[in-house]
C-alpha cells in the first residue's frame, strides 16, 4: 500500500504513455491501486527534486566513494583557482573545520583533540584514504597520511599541516615525504 496519507483526495485525469501505464499496472497489486502507485511515484519524484538533508549526506558519501570527490572550503578553493596556492596555508578555515568536527573551540581542546580533529576531518574530506595516528615512545604524535597521488601532493599537505600546527600550538613538526604518503612527527614543546 502507498505511504501517502489517507484523507481527502482530488481527482485528476491524465493521459500517459503506454510505457508509463504499463509501469503503473505492474505495481498496482503491490500498492493496492493505480492511484496509490502514482501517489508513491510522486513521493519518490519529490525526494529526487527536493532532497532532504539526509539525502544530501548520502549523495556526498556516494560522490566521495564512487567519484573520489574531495570536500574543499571556499577560501582554499579560491586560492587554488587564482593560482595563489600559498594563501591556502594561512588564509583558510582549517581551525573552524576542526572546531566544527570536534564540537568545541580550539581554546577548549587539548592538543590530542586537535590532532584527532585534524585526522578525522581530512579523512572525511577524502584527501587521504587512510590516516594512521600513533604516539611513539618519546610521547610524540606520529601521523601517516596515505593517498594515491604523487610526491608533490605529499609535500603540499605536509607543509600545510606543519604551518597549521606550528601557528596554533607550541610544537615542532618533522616531515618525511614519500610518493604516496607522508609522515609527520609532532612534538609538543615543554613549557
Amino acid at each position: 500500500m502507498s505511504n501517502s496519507k489517507k484523507g481527502p483526495k482530488k481527482s485528476v485525469h491524465v493521459t500517459v504513455s503506454d510505457e508509463a501505464y504499463n509501469t503503473i499496472e505492474k505495481y498496482e497489486d503491490e500498492y493496492g491501486s493505480k492511484s496509490a502507485v502514482v501517489d508513491e511515484a510522486l513521493v519518490v519524484f519529490k525526494r529526487f527534486k527536493e532532497p532532504k538533508r539526509e539525502d544530501v549526506i548520502k549523495a556526498w558519501c556516494r560522490a566521495r566513494e564512487e567519484l573520489n570527490m574531495l570536500l574543499v572550503g571556499k577560501t582554499t578553493f579560491l586560492s587554488y583557482i587564482t593560482g595563489k596556492v600559498e594563501h591556502a596555508f594561512k588564509k583558510n578555515i582549517a581551525i573552524e573545520v576542526i572546531e566544527w568536527y570536534e564540537g568545541k573551540r580550539i581554546e577548549q581542546m587539548s592538543f590530542e583533540e586537535f590532532i584527532e580533529g585534524l585526522k578525522g576531518m581530512w579523512y572525511v574530506a577524502n584527501y587521504f584514504y587512510k590516516i594512521d595516528l600513533d604516539i611513539n615512545k618519546e610521547g610524540a604524535y606520529q601521523i601517516r597520511f596515505n593517498h594515491d597521488l604523487n610526491k608533490d601532493y605529499s609535500k603540499y599537505w605536509a607543509n600545510y599541516f606543519e604551518t597549521l600546527l606550528v601557528d596554533n600550538w607550541d610544537c615542532t613538526v618533522d616531515k618525511f615525504i614519500r610518493n604516496e604518503s607522508f609522515y609527520l612527527i609532532i612534538k609538543q614543546v615543554d613549557n
